[in-house]
């Protein structure tokens, strides 16, 4: 693989001093590998019976209609990255996008929550992979199935990109049968007026009555429903392995999230509907498995819990393919110090994967395995609310002055219709989260305090260089 110098063509200025040499990433990516990838990221089994579960435990039956309104939201989502990701398709995802639209304060921001949330994400999911496992070994040690989930996903991620994507394929087509063995449960043991259960929604209450959902759990159980179902933003970190990316991205984007959109919302509608006694799942603390049970029998409690452990580890590799891919783009655009730059943009000559950058993921993600899962939750709930409206944003304003959806790129709709309602929309999380003490009001907290220190960066570091700074646009002829 031949190295060559990247070049910044943002203003026409010439990459600055800060930025090294660095190593170019293997074009080897199909449409078909990209979406693979996406999908696994997005886990469809995981959001199910992991954020499925808890929606259904904080609103009832009012669950179903929660997840049909979510498909809409995600239909935004993906609109407005499929927009961003085709104009902008870098190694470092949002914030490549984001900063040449917005500014420097914006790429700084952007790159800031997404490097320092990816690390405790892979380290909750490992927590969780082990959680599932020792339903079905219950003797053997959670600490150290989380150490081998961790170092059997880093090592899958180290595959070159075409490998990896294909690995998670496998695995995609495991947690999608599990999905469609859950909603065809739900189908074929449909009983009740659908009308009578949307339209009287019930949750369980003190002593195990069923009573009406609050409006705040309503709301904040609407938040978690649409986080569950969002995706495809995945793709974009693989945009420098894509083949012909600009073209194939938003189609990319696009089909992963509405497939997975689907894949999620409909089963937990057909649960819902389809419960033969809807009380006694709604007072389990474990409704999916309740319900599992009530109509395949017992024995589908342990397999699924395979399952989803299989969906888990799937979206670890996946997240720690993309995070490698963001620390290295970090290092590629000059963030840091000379030498740390230099050691996080190096790139395999025989893999074309940032192999340094991965294994600087997995050192952080092995240190957050030390925290407890509760901490890990708090520290990440809050990206959706700042990540998504700087996202917005900049689709926004990327389309008024002719960056975004230009001519041979993808397009959404309605002109500006999308990032507005998207806007509106972060608004609408950011109210739902502060109503939530627990997790939601600390995140958001935590997450202010990020963005705050990381536009001191910029302004006191990054803008200071000669020239400026912005992100780089790699060349993709």
């Amino acid at each position: 693989m031949a190295i060559s110098e990247t070049v910044d063509m943002v203003d026409g200025n010439a990459a600055d001093a800060q930025r090294p040499v660095a190593g170019k990433l293997h074009k080897q990516l199909t449409t078909w590998g990209c979406l693979f990838l996406a999908m696994s990221g997005l886990s469809p089994a995981l959001s199910v019976f992991g954020i499925g579960s808890d929606v259904l435990l904080q609103t009832g039956s009012a669950a179903a209609p929660l997840f049909l309104l979510s498909i809409g939201v995600a239909v935004i989502w993906g609109t407005v990255y499929a927009e961003l990701g085709s104009a902008y398709p870098y190694a470092g995802g949002d914030y490549v996008g984001v900063g040449t639209i917005l500014g420097a304060w914006a790429a700084a921001v952007t790159l800031a929550i997404w490097a320092t949330t990816l690390a405790p994400l892979i380290a909750f999911e490992a927590k969780a992979f082990a959680t599932y496992i020792n339903y079905v070994l219950p003797d053997v040690s959670a600490s150290l199935l989380t150490g081998i989930a961790l170092a059997a996903s880093v090592g899958i991620a180290l595959l070159a990109v075409r490998a990896g994507a294909w690995v998670t394929g496998v695995f995609l087509l495991i947690e999608m049968l599990a999905i469609v063995a859950l909603g065809a449960a739900g189908l074929l043991h449909s009983s009740g007026d659908p009308l009578t259960i949307i339209a009287n929604p019930v949750v369980a209450g003190p002593e195990g009555l069923l009573v009406a959902p609050t409006l705040a759990a309503l709301a904040l159980g609407g938040v978690n429903a649409a986080y569950a179902t969002i995706g495809g933003n995945q793709a974009l970190y693989f945009g420098e392995e894509l083949i012909d990316p600009h073209k194939a991205m938003g189609r990319v984007v696009l089909i992963a999230c509405f497939v997975g959109a689907f894949a999620i919302a409909v089963p937990m509608v057909l649960v819902v509907l389809g419960a033969p006694d809807l009380g006694a799942i709604l007072r389990s603390p474990a409704p999916l498995a309740t319900f599992l049970t009530q109509t395949l029998g017992s024995g589908a409690g342990k397999l699924i819990s395979v399952c989803i452990a299989l969906a888990i580890f799937n979206a670890m590799i996946v997240q720690i393919m993309l995070g490698a891919r963001l620390y290295f783009s970090l290092g590629r655009d000059g963030v840091f110090s000379g030498p740390v730059n230099r050691f996080l943009n190096h790139v395999s000559h025989k893999s074309g994967v940032p192999r340094r950058a991965t294994l600087v993921l997995a050192v952080f993600s092995a240190l957050c395995c030390l925290a407890s899962a509760h901490a890990l939750l708090v520290f990440m709930s809050g990206l959706l609310v700042y990540a998504w409206g700087l996202v917005c944003l900049a689709v926004l304003i990327g389309r008024l002055k002719g960056k975004t959806g230009q001519d041979g790129y993808w397009r959404a709709p309605f002109g500006i219709f999308a990032p507005v309602l998207g806007l509106a929309l972060a608004l609408v999380f950011a109210i739902a989260k502060v109503t939530d003490e627990e997790y939601g009001r600390p995140s958001l907290i935590i997450m202010g305090g990020i963005t705050i220190a990381a536009v001191f960066w910029s302004r006191l570091i990054l803008e200071k260089r000669p020239g400026g700074w912005t992100p780089t646009l790699v060349d993709h002829s």
